[in-house]
């Protein structure tokens, strides 16, 4: 597809959901996300939406009432409302993420969509960083930044996570330690206190991270808690706490009957 029928097309779900995500549209359209983001610039230089962090919004009113739009992918799952809170929700669990991070520090992000957050609340900082992490997009967005050297573990490239898993990502780990490690999780069972991850391979590399960090941090915003699935990589208890935006006092409490105190 070339870039003027990509934007009509854009244009069209901006039309019908009112919101947008450059992660979301990039495994729509089987692109890269900078050229998503020239996608975008181009249409608000035209006037034709809005840019905002991570996406944009549609200008106006809908020209028709609003209908869901096809999913395609899990990532496409909704782009809605509840597309735009997901945002919101992983960018206040990476603010308070942040707090967790000393000058000086050597972190490691793991592949996450909070992570991307945190990657650019560390982008827009001051302090000084050594940022390794397995996430293709996550060197981009700190190259700016001149207090962070940002590693790239390599290894295999998954295309549907934009990262590098398996056991050639997990040698190159090997060697490498770390004061803290942010570790994202495609969901966390408190029945069982499980921290799921995408699929083994996924989940090998989170849990070479975590034997090589001193402290340890899971990031699980509010939905998680309500995903029982994945392959097993963890339990609750094996992080120094977990950092989320949930409200709920019974998951509040669950959290911390593991063992591990819960930071919002």
């Amino acid at each position: 597809m070339f870039p003027k029928q990509r934007r009509e097309k854009i244009l069209e779900i901006l039309d019908s959901a009112g919101h947008v995500t450059v992660e979301e549209l990039s495994v729509l359209f089987g692109v890269s996300l900078d050229s998503i983001r020239k996608d975008l610039k181009a249409l608000a230089d035209a006037g034709k939406c809005r840019r905002e962090y991570g996406g944009a919004f549609r200008v106006g009113e809908p020209s028709r009432p609003a209908t869901p739009v096809p999913a395609e992918s899990p990532a496409l799952a909704n782009l809605n409302d509840d597309t735009l809170l997901g945002n919101e929700n992983r960018m206040a669990v990476a603010r308070r993420a942040y707090m967790e991070i000393n000058d000086g520090d050597t972190i490691f992000l793991d592949i996450s969509r909070t992570n991307l957050c945190l990657a650019d609340i560390i982008a827009a900082g001051d302090k000084r960083l050594v940022v390794t992490t397995n996430m293709i997009e996550i060197p981009k967005r700190l190259a700016g930044n001149p207090h962070v050297t940002a590693l790239s573990t390599g290894g295999y490239l998954n295309a549907q996570l934009t990262g590098f898993i398996g056991s050639a990502t997990i040698s190159l780990l090997e060697p490498l330690l770390f004061a803290k490690a942010f570790i994202g999780a495609e969901g966390v069972d408190l029945q069982t206190s499980a921290v799921l991850a995408y699929n083994m391979d996924d989940g090998s590399v989170k849990q070479r991270a975590l034997q090589n960090a001193s402290y340890k941090f899971l990031l699980a915003d509010r939905s998680k808690f309500r995903i029982h699935k994945g392959y097993r990589f963890a339990s609750v208890n094996d992080f120094t706490a977990v950092i989320t935006d949930e409200t709920n006092p019974d998951i509040l409490r669950a959290i911390v009957r593991t063992g591990t105190p819960a930071l919002c």
